[in-house]
């Protein structure tokens, strides 16, 4: 597959219609909450449009490599997080939504990981050769290591403005574990799905596997008489 269908998998109808319905019904919801003068729900809505908008202005401003697939899911889950979860109130109306959203970080994270890899590769000044294994590994990393820079904000806004973000301890490795556990299926996914088709997931770079080189025997002259055996008289 060459680049440009890769970054266009699963862009169709209905997709485009949910990809641009979220941010049709963000613009409403900003309009509804200036009619009714709720100012601090305007500017929640206008910077959930701006934090959705900012994947497509990447992509097409600054060409970033980004697929249509990641650019949706990245879209919902600002959607689910900011919108749904603060401004709707979803964090306190519905079970575990937090940690369905930690889970879904994961994910997306996971999948960002591959495309960071691929991102990198793309430059002159660096080249990565990496096995399918430390890249799975390099995924599941970079997803806990932004959810630790996540958890360390929490903590700071608990702390310096008085939120609560946070529930105590157990809250936090909840959250950590439900990131892990996105970012481990991810991996997995990925690690086998690199094996059978020898491609980074969501990219079109080929794979060069880490093989070990298995020495050729050189073969023998036989019309050396040292190679030939003594016959006894």
């Amino acid at each position: 597959m060459d680049r440009a269908s890769i970054v266009e998998a699963y862009r169709n109808r209905w997709t485009l219609f949910i990809h641009y319905g979220l941010r049709a019904s963000i613009l409403a919801a900003t309009g509804y909450f200036a009619f009714r003068g709720d100012w601090a729900s305007v500017f929640s809505t206008v910077l959930v449009f701006i934090l959705m908008s900012a994947p497509s202005v990447l992509k097409y401003r600054y060409r970033f490599y980004l697929p249509f697939a990641l650019d949706l899911g990245i879209v919902g889950f600002v959607f689910a997080t900011v919108f749904l979860g603060h401004v709707a109130n979803f964090y306190d109306s519905v079970p575990l939504w937090d940690k369905f959203l930690h889970f879904q970080s994961g994910l997306l994270l996971g999948v960002t990981g591959f495309v960071l890899v691929y991102t990198l590769n793309e430059q002159k000044s660096v080249h990565l050769d990496l096995s399918p294994g430390f890249v799975s590994f390099f995924a599941v990393t970079f997803s806990l290591a932004i959810g630790v820079v996540w958890e360390i904000v929490e903590f700071a806004g608990d702390f310096y403005f008085l939120e609560t973000w946070q529930n105590g301890n157990a809250d936090t490795m909840w959250d950590l574990i439900a990131a892990g556990a996105g970012a481990l299926i991810v991996s997995v996914a990925g690690y086998v799905w690199m094996l059978r088709e020898a491609r980074l997931p969501f990219t079109p770079r080929l794979f060069r596997f880490f093989r070990k080189k298995k020495k050729q025997a050189l073969p023998r002259d036989r019309s050396r008489g040292s190679d030939i055996p003594a016959s006894s008289s």
